[in-house]
This record gives C-alpha cells, structure tokens and sequence, in this order.
C-alpha cells in the first residue's frame, strides 16, 4: 500500500523522469525520422515500442537484474556495444536511404508499423542509459523495508509512462511541423539529420565503452 511518504517520493522521481525524458536521445530522434517519412501513427509506434521496454527494464529491476547487470563489467558491455551496433545500423541505413524511398505515405499492410514498434522496442531494450535509471536513480527514491518491490514497481512503471506521455509530446511537435517537413528537400535533409545524430550516438556510445 502506498503511503504519504511513498506518494511523495514518487511525485519527487516523476519530476526527475519529465527532465530525463525532456532531453532529446536516440528514441526522440527516431520518433522525428517516423513522424517525417511515415506520419504520427508510425511515431506513436515507436513511443509504444520504448514504453514496452521499459515496462520489461520495470520487472527487471524489481527482480533485482538491472543491479547484476550494471554491476557486472561484461554484461553492461555487452548491452553497450549492443546498442552502439543498432543505433550505428539504423543511422547508416537513413544516411543510405534513396530518395525514392522516402515516401510518407502509407505503406500496403501496414507493414512499417510493426518496424517502427521493434524500432522503438530494441533501441530502448539496448539503451544502457534506461538501464542506469532502473538499476542507479531509481533505487535512489526507494524506501528500504517490507515494502520495497511495490516501490520499485510503481517508480519503474512511473518512468515509463512519462516517457511514453514525453514521447507522444514529441511526436504532436513533430506532427505540427510535418506540412514543412514532408517537402522533398526538406524530408531529404531530415532523413540525413537523423540518421547523423543516430550514428553519432552509436559511435559514442562504442567509445565510452572502451
């Protein structure tokens, strides 16, 4: 049962998760790229996409793994390089994209939208900065005792849909400025952008894992 005290410390975090999620990283930069060339529904696929990660980073903390991770050199690594790989990958193949393909239309079955889901998913799955918010700040505003695992819970699950509600701020952004950014030139000029910031991230990421 939540206490006045709990509901306080969560209402302390949910400030810190808004702050978090504020600043622009690699989830925003791909709800941009789907907002640009798909529209607002692939966008919101994408902020459905994290949100799931952090729901199953959310369990995973409670369990205790978030912490065995970070604390393990290897693992954390291994999820470093990991991300690093995916962002690179995703970066290259906007920065690789023919014009031609870079319609906003939408695409027969709606084939892009479980792609910008799994876009969402896996760069959030491989993201060793959410799982530092769930293994490093997280524990941080958790009160130690009986209660605990409902306390990680329910800030776990708060992170997550502040980003998931931060995401969607993003992507009504986006959406407003879509008529401007959906001309050729201008739609040719963000697709690179993105893919820059995205492989600029994943080269980053793969230095500071040396």
């Amino acid at each position: 049962m939540l206490t006045w005290s709990m509901l306080t410390e969560v209402l302390m975090f949910a400030g810190v998760a808004a702050l978090l999620v504020l600043v622009p990283g690699p989830a925003v930069t791909l709800i941009m790229k789907n907002t640009v060339l798909h529209g607002a529904r692939h966008a919101l696929g994408t902020a459905l996409g994290v949100f799931t990660a952090d729901l199953i980073w959310a369990g995973a903390s409670i369990l205790g793994l978030t912490a065995v991770i970070v604390a393990s050199g290897p693992a954390f690594l291994v999820v470093k390089l990991a991300g690093a790989a995916y962002l690179v990958y995703l970066g290259v193949r906007l920065l690789t994209r023919r014009d031609d393909d870079s319609g906003t239309g939408p695409l027969r079955g709606g084939g892009r939208r479980p792609r910008a889901f799994r876009e969402g998913f896996l760069c959030d799955m491989a993201n060793p900065k959410t799982v530092l918010v769930y293994a490093s700040i997280i524990p941080q505003f958790v009160q130690p005792g009986a209660g605990a695992a409902l306390h990680v819970a329910v800030l776990g699950v708060t992170f997550a849909v502040v980003g998931l509600v931060g995401l969607a701020v993003y992507t009504l952004l986006f959406t407003a400025a879509r008529s401007l950014m959906v001309r050729s030139r201008v739609r040719r000029w963000m697709t690179r952008v993105s893919g820059a910031i995205l492989t600029t991230f994943g080269i980053g990421l793969a230095a500071s894992a040396r």
